[in-house]
This record gives structure tokens, sequence and C-alpha cells, in this order.
């Protein structure tokens, strides 16, 4: 059973601040890259309150322990999570950003979440370059005990309205490349995700504590350049909630949705998958197509989701409900005008309370497909129940 959680958001912490809360938010990360120290290649550092652009460094400083495997860093922090640190690429090919402690021996509390905490907080970092650029390849790594790990580009306009921006990195894993490998399939090759000029990162990070002891929260993201002139396709992020008002009532099983998104031109579907909570049994989502309906994934973990690349190099698991095999669409998932994307959750509240739409993860859910197309788009607010 897991532990009685206490969750706190930004909100919470600056009602909070000053009251003794031991975990608080910090809208400002202390951000810098592999190791935390200062001055390493191609990351996002801080000094004080002002991140930029970190020196370069040829490579990650040999060590001299024998488990350098388990500690690529050599960070020796103490806590769960060292052998996940990433080294930055090079400058001239990427950068890092990075949210985590300055000071192992003594971390932040920002940083630490105790056994039963859960806390979302957001973190700002402006990239420091002065022309547009253009990103594919994304490697993630984080500490055990992070949920979600989203970022989005924002600008004075959309932090005034309070509204997010182009999200431009997200996963739910411990590990996770995108596209694995870091090599594109042929037809991906031009695909490029547009940075605008003197952009602030916004890392939305979402940590959970199911243990008896304490953890770190740390994340390690590397972005890799595409160059400008072999930019063909452009790269638009799906994200569809569905619907925000649901309440599920205690200890009730429910399928949320279907529900669907219209499909506005021709393009493909590059990545998906479907982000839930612990109560989630099962994300199913379909291409629709006149009267045929292919079943294009099907997620049955919910705590590390599968995440599916549908291109022309990629055969995925047949997925199996009965024998409880995930899996989905194999090779390039192309859509048209005039297709709907069509998806539900099966839901069994496992608690006393009422779940709703929120970030708690044992006592909230939700039922979100997030993914990458080119060419198109689905059409917001087409979202809701598909007609009987």
């Amino acid at each position: 059973m897991p532990r009685a959680f206490v969750q706190v958001t930004r909100k919470d912490v600056r009602a909070l601040r000053g009251g003794g809360v031991a975990v608080v938010a910090a809208l400002l990360a202390h951000t810098w890259g592999c190791g935390g120290a200062p001055g390493t290649m191609g990351s996002m550092t801080s000094r004080g309150d002002e991140p930029s652009l970190s020196p370069a460094m040829s490579s990650v400083a040999a060590g001299t322990r024998s488990d350098r495997a388990q500690d690529p860093c050599g960070l020796d922090s103490g806590f769960l999570g060292d052998e996940y640190c990433l080294a930055p690429p090079p400058p001239d090919r990427g950068f890092q950003v990075h949210v985590g402690p300055r000071d192992y021996g003594d971390p932040d509390p920002t940083f630490l979440l105790g056994p039963g905490e859960e806390i979302t907080t957001d973190h700002l970092v402006p990239l420091g370059n002065d022309r547009p650029i253009y990103i594919y390849y994304r490697q993630y790594r984080q500490r055990p005990g992070t949920h979600h790990n989203v970022l989005t580009t924002v600008n004075a306009l959309t932090q005034r309205l309070g509204v997010g921006g182009l999200r431009i990195g997200t996963t739910n894993r411990v590990v996770e490349d995108n596209p694995p490998g870091g090599v594109p399939a042929p037809e991906n090759r031009g695909v490029g995700v547009p940075i605008e000029a003197h952009a602030t990162v916004n890392i939305n990070l979402h940590s959970v504590n199911p243990t008896d002891e304490p953890l770190l929260r740390e994340a390690w993201v590397n972005f890799w350049y595409v160059d400008e002139d072999k930019v063909t396709q452009v790269a638009q992020q799906l994200f569809a909630p569905g619907d925000v008002s649901f309440a599920i009532g205690p200890r009730e099983e429910t399928v949320l949705g279907p529900y669907r998104c219209d499909i506005e031109a021709s393009g493909r579907l590059l990545w998906f998958y479907g982000h839930r909570h612990a109560n989630n049994v099962r994300f199913s989502a379909w291409r629709v197509r006149g009267d045929r309906r292919d079943l294009f994934y099907l997620g049955l973990d919910w705590e590390q989701p599968m995440v599916l690349q549908f291109a022309s190099t990629v055969t995925n698991p047949v997925p199996d409900l009965l024998e409880g095999m995930e899996g989905g669409w194999s090779g390039i998932l192309d859509v048209q005008a005039g297709d709907q994307l069509v998806w539900e959750c099966h839901v069994i509240n496992q608690h006393d309370t009422t779940l709703r739409f929120t970030n708690n993860t044992y006592t909230g859910e939700m039922c979100i497909m997030d993914g990458e197309f080119v060419g198109t788009n689905c059409l917001q607010g087409s979202w809701g129940a598909p007609p009987e």
C-alpha cells in the first residue's frame, strides 16, 4: 500500500513560505551540469540568481572509484540515483538543462523529499540563445521519485497570462532517449523542434516519495541541435487532456472517455505515450479512419509508462490485453484530414476519497495523450466523447 502523501504545489508554497515548511518550491532553480558543480560542458549553470550557459569542458572528469558504472559523474551524493547523472553534449552540438542541488553535503530543502511527501515545482532557466534554434534528439535522466518532468519555452506574455508555452520535452521515465540511440529514422532526418531566440525554459518537476527514506530531487536533460538549414519538417506537440472535470467516487471502477480529437491535415505521429496516475490500469488509443479503428497504443504500466516511436525502422510489441502485454502500432503512423485520435483510460479508485484531475499521484488521476506530430495536429476544442 502506498504511504499517505502530502501534496505541495506552487500555490501552497507561496502561502506557506516562511512558516517552517520542510519542502518548498524554487521558481528559479540552481541549475548546472553533471557533477553538481558549475562549469560543465554545455549545461545551464546558476551562480546566485542568474542562470546562464556554462563554460565548456572536454569531458566528465575521470574518477578513481571502482564503481564508475554506478556513479558515472563521481557524485557520491549519498542518495539513490547517482548512476543516472548525464554528461552534457559538446557545446557546439547541444546543451543541458539540469535541476538539482548545489551542494550534495548540504542540499537546499527545495530538492529534498521526505518519506510520504509529494511536490510539483516550476524552475525557470534562460537559455541565452541569441537566435532561433532547432533541436530533436533529447536525453532524459532523473533520480527515482520523479513522476514527470515537462519542459516548455515561456515568454513574458505566457508568464503573465499563466498559460503554458511550447513544450520542447517531457518524460515520465527515469531514463529515456528520444529517439532511442539518437538516430532518427530516414523519414525523420529533417525534423526539428523550434526554440525561439532568447528563450526561457520552464521545468515542471513533479516528485513523489513512496519510500521510508529521504530522496533527492534531480534531473538532467540533454538537447541536441539540428542545423536550421537541414530542418524540413517542424514537429508540433500533441497534448490532449480529455475531460478535466471528472470525479471518480471512492472504490469506483470506471472508464474515462472515450475522448477524441480531429486531425486537421495529412501528417505523421512521431511518438506517443499516455500520461496517467496510480489508479489507472489501462490506457488505450486508436486512429479512426472512416469505419476503420486501429489500436496504436495499449499501456498497462502507469509508473514507467511505455513510450512508442512510430517510424519505418521501429517494430513495437504486439499488444494483448488478455495476456497483459503492452504494445502498439509498428512502422510509420500516418494520419489524414478527417481522421480522429480516440483514447480512454480504465481507472479503479483504490481509495476512500474521490479522484479528480490533479497532480496527486495516488489520490488524483489524469488521462492525457502526449506526443509529437509533423505536418498536422489535433484540433483543440474537439475533445470529448465521439457521437454514438
